[in-house]
């Protein structure tokens, strides 16, 4: 393995444990230190990747736009077929239940509410996210020769809100024993003129 393969995995690690480390103790109750430990690498080393929480939490954006990649790709290559993005609202729908990724959210509220960085960060990939459903959902109502109800970006915007909303509430324990199809992501679609 050379340098620059070891350096990437040493950052993926130190990602990783920054994560589990925010998750546990929230992000600013989280120590440098603390990272360190959970990386498994001596605080000077973890200084050298990342000179602060806020680089982290700005490397977090960047995985973030990689996780998404695929999502928006699937959205891109839907041309039109409303069934392959109503594919893309359970995907990310799943996406966003994990619990991990409702308890990172919290956190990443929290602290775009006080960092301009981190809050333009992550609201870039919302922005994407949601102009590529915007298109998508515009490409669909051209297949199928219909006007839709809400303009795409209004449409992309309530869609990508309620699904994120619902996970929240999951991710956070708030719907426990609630039945899993709670959000009919179909339903949704159709109010919306989406039909699914």
């Amino acid at each position: 393995m050379n340098r620059t393969d070891r350096n990437e995995q040493r950052i993926a690690q130190i990602l990783q444990a920054a994560l589990q480390c925010f998750l546990v103790k929230g992000f600013h109750q989280t120590s440098m230190r603390d990272i360190a430990q959970a990386a498994g690498v001596s605080l000077g080393n973890l200084y050298n990747h990342f000179p602060g929480k806020e680089a982290i939490i700005l490397a977090v954006a960047v995985a973030e736009s990689e996780e998404l990649a695929p999502l928006m790709q699937q959205l891109a290559s839907a041309d039109g077929d409303r069934a392959q993005v109503l594919v893309f609202l359970r995907d990310f729908h799943a996406l966003c239940r994990q619990p991990e990724w409702a308890m990172l959210a919290v956190e990443v509220l929290a602290e775009s509410a006080r960092n301009p960085a981190v809050a333009e960060a992550f609201a870039e990939n919302r922005r994407r996210l949601q102009q590529a459903l915007a298109d998508a959902l515009q490409r669909v109502a051209q297949r199928e020769r219909r006007r839709p109800v809400l303009a795409p970006a209004m449409q992309a915007q309530v869609l990508l809100d309620a699904i994120e909303s619902d996970a929240l509430r999951r991710g956070l324990g708030e719907a426990e024993g609630a039945d899993d199809a709670s959000l009919d992501l179909g339903l949704l679609a159709l109010l919306l003129g989406a039909r699914a």
